[in-house]
């Protein structure tokens, strides 16, 4: 199915090819076409209505054991799952670490919200026993890569698109051009930017009072759409605003991030007033070095803040929003009591984790050591996978 931006998937495929299996790849777009190398290529162009259809009649038709795709939010892929499913299809779901850097998830059957690892301490802890801690190097990986390849892709949608895959429509909220008009705007206003991340970096470390983050995400980001509490990031970010004024300590300061592949657009700086201070950029470690406590929706940036020692309290499903990890009380609540975190219990789940995890990247020098480690997971018998089958 659909995979990152790169050339990533046809890694994938040589390296599956390499240990004998046969590999198909379903092209939805001109994008997909234009990264995919090594044949075996099938073209959907037909309506979405006709999808579930078409993709269990050429799993039928090809002998299809495993599905692999890039996330399970975006609709050409939960429909495909939810068709391939019944007949006995294992799915692979591949997305960005939760480790970093250098890491790469593949769950079997869901990610996120909808993932099979365990949601109990005995659970983590019985697969944290057999765990694979061994030290692996570090890939670089670019900005520029990526915003390449990114560009490359939504640029042969928009030219080609209309013709040759005239019923494909994108996950994403915003459509290329809108995006890139943001991305054009903030390179443009970089050194004012600039000069408003350092005063506000100025702010926190001269503040005397405790300082609470929240990590914004992207609105496009499945784990919000699916995830997230109801209304999205806009209502989460005006629930956490209204909960600091009214409970946090009369000389706490709020402190709110936004994530850094973020266009612009959403206008959040707008968003924030009162005890809190916005921030486009600055250094995240100087940030928890400060931080009394950080509030997000389900960031990544949660174990990040929980590795440092700072209590965490989430807004959506998160996989390591567990008892002795982040504050399972209210919001109000955590603004002057926050469920301190237990070192033991976070060793415990990092190295649970292992088990979900390859190194890599999806692009740069990582990309095919990653899709070679990425296939040998994916090939493993079904006797030798850890996780349970649900």
């Amino acid at each position: 199915m659909q995979g990152p931006c790169s050339f990533f998937f046809s890694y994938l495929g040589e390296a599956l090819r390499a240990h004998g299996a046969e590999v198909h790849r379903i092209l939805l777009c001109p994008g997909d076409a234009l990264f995919w190398r090594g044949g075996g290529a099938i073209s959907y162009r037909g309506r979405a209505e006709a999808w579930p259809g078409f993709v269990a009649w050429t799993a039928r038709q090809e002998g299809i054991t495993d599905m692999v795709c890039l996330g399970d939010g975006r609709s050409w892929h939960a429909q495909a799952i939810a068709a391939l499913r019944p007949l006995g299809i294992r799915i692979h779901v591949v997305e960005q670490g939760y480790l970093r850097p250098s890491r790469r998830t593949v769950e079997r059957d869901g990610t996120g919200g909808n993932t099979r690892f365990p949601r109990d301490w005995p659970g983590i802890e019985a697969l944290a026993a057999n765990a694979n801690t061994s030290a692996q190097p570090n890939f670089r990986a670019g900005f520029l890569n990526y915003a390449t390849m990114d560009v490359a892709w939504n640029l042969a949608n928009l030219m080609a698109g209309p013709v040759l895959y005239p019923h494909y429509r994108p996950h994403a909220l915003d459509g290329p051009l809108r995006d890139w008009r943001g991305w054009i705007g903030k390179l443009l206003a970089t050194p004012w930017r600039q000069r408003r991340a350092a005063q506000a970096m100025d702010a926190i470390k001269a503040h005397t009072g405790p300082v609470f983050g929240m990590a914004l995400q992207l609105e496009t980001d499945f784990q919000i759409r699916l995830h997230g509490p109801p209304g999205g990031l806009r209502a989460a970010l005006e629930g956490v605003l209204q909960s600091f004024a009214h409970h946090a300590p009369s000389k706490a300061l709020l402190l709110v991030k936004q994530h850094p592949l973020d266009n612009g657009l959403a206008g959040w700086r707008d968003r924030v007033a009162g005890r809190a201070v916005f921030l486009d950029g600055g250094d995240l470690d100087t940030v928890l070095s400060r931080a009394s406590g950080l509030i997000t929706v389900n960031s990544t940036v949660g174990l990040t803040a929980l590795a440092a020692g700072v209590p965490v309290k989430t807004l959506g499903r998160a996989i390591y929003d567990l008892p002795g990890l982040t504050h399972q009380g209210s919001i109000d609540r955590f603004w002057t009591a926050p469920d301190p975190v237990s070192p033991d219990r976070l060793t415990c789940l990092l190295r649970a984790l292992e088990h979900i995890h390859v190194h890599g990247n999806f692009d740069g020098e990582g990309a095919r050591p990653g899709a070679e480690a990425m296939a040998e997971r994916i090939l493993l018998p079904e006797h030798e996978t850890v996780l349970p089958i649900g």
